[in-house]
């Protein structure tokens, strides 16, 4: 008897960045379903942003769930940026959700400081069971 390690991955944006400093969903994988109970989920991703107006910073957060209301993963990630300059960040984190099925994740971004629109690139979340 063997058993499947689900994994899923997404390279495709969600929602452009704001002119403002708004924490929005990025990128967003469709549901896992770990293949036993308490399994661990890493998750691993990527974001290629040129930075808006006056923006001093990007700050990254990983949650469960598709919006900015799910259960946050984790700490922030946080990169000093130049306005107007690109910045290539990336991240890898393990949840371990519990007794759960079809779980979304999401990755988010917040310009800080930001009055003009950022230019999203690339973007790339995967999960992986474990």
């Amino acid at each position: 008897m063997g058993v499947r390690y689900p994994s899923v991955v997404s390279t495709t944006v969600a929602n452009a960045l704001p002119a403002n400093a708004t924490e929005t969903v990025i990128c967003t994988v469709a549901a896992i379903n770990p293949a036993v109970d308490f399994a661990q989920i890493l998750l691993q991703w990527m974001a290629f942003i040129q930075a808006g107006t006056n923006c001093t910073g990007l700050l990254f957060k990983l949650r469960r769930g598709t919006t900015t209301g799910g259960t946050q993963l984790g700490f922030n990630w946080q990169q000093t940026v130049v306005a107007g300059n690109f910045a290539l960040c990336s991240g890898v984190y393990v949840d371990t959700p519990g007794i759960v099925a079809n779980e979304p994740y999401s990755l988010t971004c917040t310009q800080t400081a930001a009055t003009g629109a950022g230019s999203l690139s690339d973007v790339c979340l995967a999960a992986f069971c474990l």
